[in-house]
């Protein structure tokens, strides 16, 4: 099974692609879509699904996972934000593919054992967990990894848990 981890931006959207294969998941791609902010809001968005949907259909995903909405003291910076979420999410749809969402702590605790820990440190993890030579950039990017990585986890102990019934 392949899935799509998102981490949403209106200027970067980080992407990154997983291939789970028994017990292990394995790294198949990685990158990010930018947009150009002198772009009107509607253009930009349109191209965030689009590329959304293009990744999708281009790296076979079949699941989809993004990072919820962080919301701070800006509400400029998380309208934006749920703007390029959504526009995320409707690329995955149209991609036909299921779309999962994990909160920035829980990733957070997924990959670094820690709820609060920082970018750099959950991006060594995703290297590690990875086994990647570098850790991935855009920083965007490994993001992304470590909400597919996510996902991948949180279905393993779901799918356990079935079996447990």
């Amino acid at each position: 099974m392949r899935i799509l981890g998102i981490d949403p931006g209106l200027n970067v959207t980080g992407y990154g692609i997983i291939e789970v294969t028994g017990d292990r998941c394995v790294h198949i791609h990685h990158g990010a879509l930018r947009t150009k902010p002198a772009d009107g809001l509607a253009s930009r968005l349109t191209e965030l699904r689009d590329g959304v949907r293009g990744v999708a259909a281009q790296w076979a995903a079949e699941r989809g996972a993004i990072e919820a909405s962080f919301v701070g003291n800006n509400a400029r910076s998380a309208l934006a934000l749920g703007q390029a979420r959504a526009a995320a999410i409707i690329g995955m749809t149209d991609a036909g593919i299921s779309v999962h969402e994990y909160a920035p702590a829980l990733v957070k605790q997924t990959v670094a054992g820690y709820g609060r820990g920082e970018k750099a440190q959950v991006a060594e993890m995703v290297r590690m967990q990875l086994g990647l030579a570098a850790v991935p950039t855009p920083a965007d990017a490994a993001d992304a990894l470590a909400v597919a990585i996510t996902h991948w986890a949180h279905s393993r102990i779901e799918s356990l848990r079935q079996r447990a019934l």
